[in-house]
């Protein structure tokens, strides 16, 4: 178990977006907790990462000062299956807010971790973008889980889902959009220049630039391709587009 508060200069971007928190990253690889704390540290400039290598280590570190922010915690952790380290770092850490960071999910896992109160489930081969906007939306006070957990073997949006509402609107709303910005995005996903926005949206260009710049700033990104970019890794164009059509 080793402690890691280094400071890391303004980001030049956006992503660094909140400071001070603190952060128990537990994993049993050294490689993966490294990656984490690399991005963690683009994610929040004063940002103290607390490490763990086992359960045993995880719970002990969170009881020995639980002023932690957040648990990034792996599933499988050394000497576990399944949802046995979540069960056994919740009996001694009940109060704990908890993302799942794994290498394998399905529906019926991520549904039964997210009611037993995690709030969010990670896959670990999520890109940094990926990873950077679910602990924005975490902290925003949503929950989250893969996106492709919403959509059937057709890419539709399933009908049926209970691991959380509205994936589409509530998630990008919950990390800073309005519904209005929602409708923004979703004509940058179709390739559209200010101007067409303003023709469909009835806005002024303006407004449309205004909409665009706090969409950027929302997905910790500078540029539309990178926000375009950002949305595909999240799954969003096809949440947004089957949302349209079901307006």
């Amino acid at each position: 178990m080793t402690r890691d508060n280094n400071r890391v200069a303004p980001s030049t971007g956006s992503e660094a977006l909140v400071q001070g928190l603190k952060i128990l990253v537990a994993d049993d690889h050294h490689l993966v907790r490294e990656g984490l704390k690399l991005a963690l540290r683009q994610f929040d400039q004063g940002v103290t990462i607390v490490e763990a290598d086992t359960l045993d280590n995880a719970i002990a570190a969170y009881r020995a000062g639980d002023d932690f922010d957040l648990v990034l915690l792996d599933l499988n952790m050394p000497g576990t299956s399944g949802l046995m380290s979540l069960d056994g770092f919740e009996r001694h850490c009940p109060d704990a807010r908890v993302v799942v960071i794994s290498a394998s999910y399905d529906m019926q896992t991520v549904q039964t971790a997210v009611r037993r109160g995690v709030l969010g489930f990670i896959p670990k081969l999520s890109g940094k973008g990926t990873l950077l906007s679910a602990l924005r939306f975490v902290l925003a006070g949503g929950i989250y889980v893969p996106p492709e957990m919403f959509l059937n073997e057709a890419g539709d949006v399933q009908a049926n889902n209970t691991v959380d509402t509205t994936p589409s609107a509530n998630t990008l709303q919950a990390i800073g959009l309005t519904a209005r910005q929602v409708d923004v995005l979703r004509q940058l996903l179709e390739g559209k220049s200010n101007k067409l926005i303003c023709r469909d949206l009835n806005l002024a260009m303006g407004t449309v630039k205004g909409h665009v710049a706090a969409i950027l700033h929302s997905l910790g990104v500078n540029t539309r391709a990178e926000a375009i970019a950002a949305a595909d890794r999240q799954g969003w164009r096809q949440l947004l587009r089957s949302t349209a059509r079901q307006a």
